[in-house]
């Protein structure tokens, strides 16, 4: 019998470890993720297919627009055996969808391969024009002790951490996350680095959406003034034993004590004290956002390029025009 596409029927708990079996580490394809991004209005499916001894499998977040047509985004992309990929996988999510017009975009995040992209293209999918994240990215190998991830790190990101031991307090983990103190970090943050247009935080709401379908899973490094202030924090979300950089703000106080160093240290440690191996420091862009790449490059990771977006529309001919609303928006 020829493999097919069909609609994940199982629980959360067999999803994610299905996601486990299949080498699939991204946080973002997690049933938590998932549930999270529904609290914001996308509607979650899981769709798979299996040959007799492999399988492959996504969880894609959809929006409906008028017309029958569906918009759906696979951060993290495809967990398992790629070989299973082709052309009928966008029209046969099509059909599951019961939508007139379907267009998918999935963010890879395994290492690039030439083979991969060889696949992808004769699957009929397209490497994205312009992109929602970053395709390089970096990782650091995490340790329990803070002196052996100090080891690791440039001359120049050892002398501003020791540069923030001028600080007498000590990083310490968040317990009891207040989401209107981390969005007011946040709000600090944003008026002293004043991107137009530009809001890089979360809103309390969304956090406190993190906070519920993550639970301890979200581990957070905080440093305060004398006065109880925040000056950095530094959060991450655990999955497998993967930690995902997913929450950075240090305040205008903070930037003066090299604080972001600080926490980064103190939350690698406590990651790996949970078990994790490698700490996803996130996107990189040596170019745009060098600041951002110096202070993670020095930290000892490793640079990882991944195979990225790609995209597909059924019919074929509405994949240029919704891709370029969609970069357009993401701009």
């Amino acid at each position: 019998m020829t493999p097919t596409w069909t609609l994940w029927t199982g629980d959360d708990a067999t999803w994610d470890a299905t996601l486990t079996r299949l080498g699939q580490h991204s946080v973002y394809q997690s049933s938590s993720w998932g549930r999270h991004k529904v609290r914001s209005g996308w509607e979650v499916i899981r769709v798979d297919k299996k040959s007799e001894t492999t399988q492959i499998a996504i969880q894609i977040l959809i929006r409906r627009a008028p017309l029958g047509v569906c918009i759906g985004w696979a951060p993290g992309g495809f967990a398992g055996d790629i070989s299973l990929l082709d052309h009928s996988f966008v029209a046969s999510l099509k059909s599951l969808l019961g939508a007139k017009v379907v267009y998918l975009r999935c963010g890879m995040m395994t290492k690039e391969t030439e083979a991969a992209q060889h696949r992808f293209l004769e699957a009929g999918l397209k490497r994205c024009n312009n992109t929602i994240g970053a395709q390089r990215s970096m990782l650091l190998v995490v340790d329990s002790d803070p002196e052996t991830m100090l080891a690791k790190t440039s001359g120049n990101w050892k002398r501003n951490y020791k540069r923030s031991l001028r600080l007498p307090q000590t990083p310490y983990i968040w317990s009891n996350i207040e989401p209107t103190v981390l969005e007011r970090a946040y709000q600090s943050m944003d008026e002293f680095k004043k991107v137009k247009n530009v809001t890089l935080g979360m809103s309390a709401d969304e956090i406190r959406s993190v906070l519920d379908e993550f639970g301890d899973q979200l581990l957070i490094v905080r440093l305060d003034d004398e006065e109880g202030n925040v000056l950095s924090i530094r959060g991450a979300l655990i999955h497998q034993d993967y930690a995902w950089d997913f929450i950075a703000v240090t305040t205008p106080q903070g930037r003066k004590n090299y604080s972001s160093h600080r926490t980064l240290i103190a939350l690698a440690s406590a990651a790996a004290q949970r078990g994790c191996t490698l700490l996803e420091l996130g996107g990189i862009d040596p170019v745009k956002n060098k600041g951002v790449f110096d202070f993670k490059q020095g930290t000892g990771a490793q640079e990882i390029t991944y195979l990225g977006e790609w995209e597909q529309a059924n019919p074929s001919w509405a994949r240029r025009a919704i891709s370029r609303i969609i970069s357009a928006k993401a701009q």
